[in-house]
């Protein structure tokens, strides 16, 4: 059986952002790592991975025990940003600075229209 990601979505004057939490472990206030579509008013879509400092840490040690990733000896992702602090708060803040400086672009991927 499949799992259904719920998404909690933040509707602002130049965004509309959706991050997917997982429904086993995370809350509004607690995420560290999720993904996300941002929709701008233009109709283009972007995609994020969303990790806080400490996710990063934790996922490097982790790997580090496991041998993942070169026994944890790196971390990347094509559409990453950071975030000092978990939960979706603190990632809209993230998201909406980018959005205002015209960045979003450089950090997110575009999601192309299948039409």
């Amino acid at each position: 059986m499949d799992t259904i990601y719920p998404y909690v979505t933040i509707e602002e004057p130049t965004f509309v952002a959706r991050f997917f939490l997982d429904p086993h472990t995370d809350t509004e206030e607690s995420v560290a790592n999720v993904d996300a579509f941002v929709d701008l008013p233009d109709g283009r879509t972007w995609a994020l991975s969303i990790f806080t400092v400490e996710e990063v840490r934790r996922l490097l040690g982790r790997w580090k025990e496991t041998g993942e990733v070169a026994s944890g000896s790196y971390f990347w992702a094509v559409d990453q940003l950071i975030v000092p602090e978990p939960g979706v708060p603190a990632m809209t803040a993230a998201i909406r600075e980018l959005v205002r400086r015209g960045e979003i672009a450089s950090v997110g991927v575009l999601c192309e229209d299948p039409d």
